[in-house]
């Protein structure tokens, strides 16, 4: 066999075996990184690379796992989260999240978001690093990860990369009863009642920490 064959059988080979790992990465749902067309209408409220924006006090999306932004979506479908009187920013979110189609339109969605990087954040807040770490690893640690990195087993969100007004706001939400009161929301239940063991000083000292980690 002379080397032009050779150099031939192996392009062929290579041809094949990327095909073959590009079939299996869509095959097995491999996340896309385009901007799914139902994003465009996030875009406005939650930026182009889903950094959220503080102004209008949209929460960053990005890096948020699978499962939780997909559980939230369906949260806000179902009225699990949003429907409290008082919580007029979760009422404009329900029309949104219910337009999405469950069976097209949630998992490229929530794969899009969660293979974005995270924007990097100032502190918005001032507090004590040392106190904040004490009471986070006390508080908060066990379920969302000792840098606030999430943890999937626990059903936990990533909090690390959120803007600190936002997590301030969603904490006197669930401790003043806006969210996580609904008899079928397990986990706002569950959320409800730690958010009530803090505030003050060592809240902001917990979401200053939050805040540097990265």
């Amino acid at each position: 066999m002379n080397l032009s064959c050779l150099v031939s059988i192996k392009v062929l080979s290579t041809i094949a075996t990327t095909s073959l790992v590009s079939f299996t990465a869509h095959a097995e749902g491999k996340p896309s990184i385009e901007m799914p067309v139902t994003y465009q209408q996030c875009v406005a409220c939650h930026g182009d690379v889903g950094q959220g924006n503080s102004q209008l006090k949209a929460p960053a999306l990005a890096g948020l796992s699978q499962k939780y932004l997909t559980r939230q979506l369906t949260n806000f479908k179902t009225g699990l989260r949003g429907s409290h009187e008082k919580d007029t920013l979760g009422l404009q979110m329900q029309p949104f999240a219910k337009a999405i189609d469950n069976d097209k339109d949630v998992y490229l969605l929530t794969s899009y978001l969660a293979n974005l990087p995270i924007a990097s954040t100032e502190p918005t807040i001032k507090g004590d690093l040392k106190n904040g770490s004490r009471y986070y690893q006390g508080k908060c640690g066990a379920c969302h990860g000792g840098t606030a990195q999430g943890n999937e087993s626990m059903n936990a969100p990533k909090l690390a990369g959120q803007d600190t007004d936002y997590l301030k706001r969603q904490m006197q939400n669930f401790t003043s009863g806006v969210r996580g009161t609904h008899a079928d929301d397990k986990l706002g239940r569950q959320m409800a009642m730690m958010a009530k063991t803090t505030s003050g000083k060592e809240l902001d000292d917990i979401l200053y920490y939050i805040a540097v980690q990265k």
